[in-house]
């Protein structure tokens, strides 16, 4: 009796303490807290200034935000991030991006997309997202799609808002989604929990429906052929007063040396050494030089 009495009380106590473990157990699960990245490690002041990496027309892309990607800040506060640019060749386009949940962790999404001047033009807010639960190809994830001009927003900027970190998501088990599916009876299974981190792995399916119009810019040729007289004679009027400015002044006695031999070669019959002596006078800008030999001819 007293060998009954013992193990009724040890159970009794095992329960107890299971109790007491699991409630602690339970209450560290609730009190998960995940601080977001300080201001000492933001990147950039501008979203100019993000690393952009280039995608195709088409594409589908498994990615990483982690502790190692660049630190921004939003309106929902600091976050690591991933920064994208469409293809200068997309216009309409369906984009899918999806989040992982993986080993527990999922990295609860929010987008941001810009305009060619990097002004934020619309926020896809992790409200928006839905929960997807996995199948034979994919795993669960939180998924959003939506359709854009690339030509309006040609960038995308994908983060996680501070206040999301640590929260927890409950999702059901695929094994009870494929019951509700086929109407079947619910299996005894535990439904996962998973907790939103500063990390996780993320998929961007880009779809291109619409190419963007190419526009040939007009040719320049034509413009420049037509300026190019008003261009020449600008040149022309600001080159001659420079030109001017640049005479060599001559000195008196070399005007009166130049100007008095050409009339004395004239004089003396010598044609050919007046007009020699003319030739360096009007080199060395002698004034008067042209009408001392047309005088000094009439005269004679």
């Amino acid at each position: 009796m007293r060998e009954i009495t013992m193990t009724n009380k040890s159970s009794m106590l095992a329960v107890v303490l299971g109790a007491l473990l699991s409630g602690c157990a339970s209450d560290a699960q609730v009190q998960t807290k995940l601080d977001a990245p300080t201001n000492a490690e933001v990147c950039c002041s501008d979203f100019s200034q993000y690393p952009y990496a280039q995608l195709n027309d088409n594409e589908d892309l498994k990615f990483d935000i982690d502790l190692g990607s660049p630190v921004g800040t939003f309106t929902t506060g600091n976050s690591h991030f991933a920064a994208f640019k469409f293809s200068e060749r997309s216009g309409e386009m369906v984009v899918k991006l999806s989040s992982l949940m993986i080993d527990d962790s999922v990295f609860a999404p929010e987008a941001m997309l810009l305009d060619e001047n990097f002004k934020p033009v619309q926020t896809l807010k992790f409200e928006d997202f839905k929960v997807q639960a996995s199948d034979a190809f994919t795993r669960t994830s939180y998924i959003e799609r939506l359709r854009i001009d690339a030509s309006k927003t040609p960038y995308i900027v994908i983060y996680t808002p501070a206040d999301e970190l640590g929260n927890k998501v409950k999702v059901d088990h695929p094994a009870k989604v494929r019951a509700k599916e086929f109407g079947e009876v619910m299996p005894m299974v535990t439904d996962p929990v998973y907790t939103n981190q500063l990390g996780g792995r993320l998929e961007l399916e880009i779809k291109t429906l619409k190419l963007r119009p190419y526009r040939a810019k007009p040719a320049v040729a034509p413009v420049a052929a037509v300026a190019a007289p008003a261009a020449m004679a600008a040149t022309a009027t600001a080159v001659v007063p420079k030109k001017a400015d640049t005479q060599i002044r001559v000195q008196q006695e070399t005007k009166d040396f130049y100007l008095s031999a050409i009339q004395n070669a004239v004089k003396s019959g010598d044609i050919p050494k007046a007009l020699g002596l003319l030739d360096e006078a009007k080199a060395l800008n002698v004034e008067g030089a042209q009408e001392a030999f047309v005088r000094a001819v009439n005269a004679k």
